[in-house]
């Protein structure tokens, strides 16, 4: 019976960030010898270079080359290798773009750029002293010659010595521009140009400039084409303009088709719809959320799927950055779809992704953070970490109460979710007492016709099932139909699933062909709204299997079963808890059969699977342990059978501790064991530990207890009857 959990919370909704390479080397400056020719620099093997946000890149080649994955804009915060220093002290911290050309980091030794900086300030002094005579010069002819008064005399050389003075800055400016230029990084001409001025050669260096044409008719040339090209990129606008308003009424066209086809339950053509929205413009992430959450939930092609959260999550990065809520979101969605395919390792991953950025953007106090140790929570629930799920869920709990107050709807999911922890665990009274809460809460908030009541009025049903309670099982189990029939008529996923409940009770009390009935119904509205291939249609094809093997079909039981096992092979892969059941299945069919090898085969398949996913220590292990015992049972095999129900019922007290419904069940298993063995003083030991627990837990007027009590009374007598012998 499915287990239906409406998320009123706001879930967070690896992308593998296609990172480009960032080449870079670390290395000496590049100079001039005194003949003009390039002396290039050394690379600095050894030097560590510290990218913000990544791990420290050592620099591990001769030639000083390094890389490191970067976005489009990166942040270096420092490079160190000692016994030297940045010869441009600005170059960190500093934030630059990617470039396909490789980023050089120039160090020297702090004697060596002090030598350079002196050098080039008596290069420089030298060269203006010379200026400084020839000037002197000029104006001593012109006074010989009397080409000026004695006044204007005095004042050029005044001119010209308090232009001496002001040089002072000119000379610490050139000297530091040169003492920095690394001459390895410029072409040929223009190392030839920079060698010249910094060597006084002026008019070397005017003479070679000019080589390259007028540059008062190139800086025109330029402007010219700059204007044109502004022309150009006012019409290009214009025209992308044109285009965004077109992708986005092509977009809400897509949508509105894909609405009315949703609404017909035409899931094929409604994705091909919300595809062809997405495919308009792939950096739009709400686009690719939408297409991965219908492609999810409602074509269950989580490869498919994963690939819009994926781009998505990757737009959402580039566009927003690592520590945002819609990267969080994706984060999220993808952790679902882990979950979904019983990868609960990365779904736990990207879970844990989602909830850290999360804290680090909100604080632990805020409704993402709380939906997000939610569903990490679930995950540990599936796992069987119960302690762990109970922790997490109970931490959601505490925000939502503390943001919200006791009356909030996210506080009803939060006792929601708790509830089914503890029913898991066999604590019903506390399960249903959270039922409650959660139910008198939706109630209070909704109404009574609301769909998050109709869940808690089906959740409740579940417990009410599970202690063997039917009549309270279909009473609210009607509950939630009656809601949801109206609420989203008569054709939705949620109907079918009270439908498929009803099924489950019916089945319970051994009335088959009204179980029939309802989980046929079930069956015909999850085959309309989903298609075929669907996980909530094999769930159905698989109940439905589970009735006709009562009835005596087993036929028909294993046509089902064999189609669910298709079904599930073909969304899962072959190693998926869900393909577990179907084997399991199979193999109950083929014990129904007589055919107890072929029946130990499906069921030794689905331990194989159980024990990979979930390791040693599991319920659905300690499931399968029983099965396997039980067809020991039937083959006479007594040792072989006790050995595999005291197996299942270790792991049931590890998991449940001593008195729990399923333990009592081991128990059971294991006195009928001894009872076919001749052992009966071991029987009435188990069963009676069985009647213990079951009154305990379910109650006195349980079936379970109520059979154990007579079991009880034939062990006696059955012993009775050997003393006599």
């Amino acid at each position: 019976m499915k287990r239906i959990l409406l998320l009123s919370t706001i879930l967070l909704s690896n992308l593998f960030l296609f990172a480009q390479t960032q080449q870079g080397f670390v290395k000496t400056k590049g100079r001039m010898d005194a003949k003009g020719n390039l002396i290039p620099g050394q690379g600095l093997k050894g030097a560590i270079v510290f990218v913000q946000g990544r791990t420290t890149v050592l620099v591990n080649a001769e030639d000083g080359a390094f890389s490191f994955p970067a976005n489009s804009q990166f942040r270096l915060d420092s490079v160190r290798k000692k016994g030297y220093q940045l010869v441009d002290m600005e170059a960190c911290p500093r934030t630059y773009k990617y470039s396909s050309n490789p980023l050089y980091i120039v160090m020297e030794t702090p004697e060596q750029q002090l030598q350079d900086q002196l050098t080039a300030e008596r290069k420089i002094r030298r060269n203006l002293q010379k200026q400084l005579q020839e000037k002197e010069d000029e104006i001593e002819d012109l006074k010989a010659n009397q080409q000026i008064t004695d006044e204007e005399y005095r004042q050029a050389l005044q001119k010209l010595y308090q232009d001496q003075e002001n040089n002072e800055q000119l000379i610490k400016d050139m000297a530091k521009r040169y003492s920095e230029l690394d001459y390895d990084q410029l072409d040929e001409f223009y190392r030839k140009v920079s060698y010249y001025i910094e060597n006084g050669e002026l008019m070397k260096a005017d003479s070679l400039l000019k080589t390259r044409g007028d540059i008062t008719a190139q800086v025109a040339d330029i402007k010219q084409r700059g204007q044109t090209i502004a022309d150009q990129d006012e019409q290009l606008q214009k025209a992308k303009d044109v285009q965004q308003a077109d992708i986005e009424e092509a977009a809400r066209r897509c949508y509105s088709y894909f609405e009315t086809f949703k609404a017909q339950h035409l899931n094929d053509t409604a994705t091909y719809f919300i595809e062809l929205r997405a495919s308009l413009d792939t950096t739009n992430v709400d686009w690719q959320m939408d297409a991965g959450d219908f492609i999810r939930e409602y074509i269950a092609d989580y490869e498919k799927a994963m690939g819009y959260y994926q781009i998505g999550l990757r737009q959402s990065m580039l566009q927003y950055g690592e520590e945002h809520e819609k990267t969080a979101l994706f984060y999220n969605n993808i952790g679902v779809v882990y979950h979904d395919l019983g990868d609960y390792e990365k779904a736990l991953e990207f879970y844990y992704k989602a909830l850290t950025i999360g804290k680090k953007l909100f604080g632990e106090e805020h409704p993402n953070v709380a939906s997000s140790f939610n569903n990490t929570g679930t995950v540990y629930h599936d796992l069987g970490d119960y302690e762990k799920a109970l922790e997490l869920q109970n931490k959601a709990l505490d925000i939502q109460k503390k943001l919200f107050g006791e009356e909030h709807p996210d506080v009803a999911q939060s006792y929601n979710s708790i509830g089914l922890v503890y029913e898991t665990l066999g604590d019903y009274v506390k399960a249903l007492e959270l039922n409650n809460k959660a139910l008198a809460i939706w109630k209070k908030v909704y109404g009574e016709e609301h769909p998050d009541v109709a869940a808690s009025y089906h959740n409740t049903a579940l417990v009410y099932y599970t202690i063997g309670d039917y009549g309270k099982a279909l009473e609210f189990i009607s509950k939630a139909l009656a809601i949801w029939k109206n609420v989203l008529g008569e054709e939705h996923p949620y109907v079918a699933a009270s439908y498929d409940g009803m099924g489950g009770v019916y089945h319970a009390i051994g009335d088959y062909e009204k179980s029939l009935e309802f989980l046929n119904k079930a069956l015909s509205i999850r085959k309309k709204v989903f298609g075929e291939e669907h996980p909530d249609v094999a769930s159905s094809y698989s109940n439905i299997s589970a009735a006709y093997e009562k009835l005596g079909d087993y036929e028909k039981a294993l046509e089902l079963n064999n189609k669910v096992l298709a079904i599930r092979i073909k969304m899962y892969g072959t190693e998926h808890p869900k393909v577990a059941v179907s084997y399991d299945g199979i193999g109950w069919v083929y014990r129904s059969l007589g055919d107890y090898w072929k029946s130990l085969e499906n069921c030794n398949k689905a331990l194989a699977i159980w024990k990979k996913v979930y390791g040693e220590e599991h319920t659905w292990v300690a499931h399968s342990y029983i099965n396997i015992g039980m067809i020991y049972y039937d083959l006479g095999d007594y040792e072989k059978a006790l050995e595999y129900h005291n197996k299942a019922l270790a792991i049931r007290m590890k998991l449940f501790g001593e008195e729990h419904p399923n333990v009592a069940t081991s128990y059971n298993s294991i006195g009928l064991v001894y009872y076919a063995l001749g052992d009966y003083e071991k029987s009435l030991e188990y069963y009676q530990k069985a009647f213990t627990v079951w009154e305990e837990t379910l109650g006195s007027d349980h079936q379970y207890t109520k059979r154990a009590k007579e079991i009880i009374s034939e062990v006696e007598a059955k012993m009775k009857e050997s003393r006599d012998e």
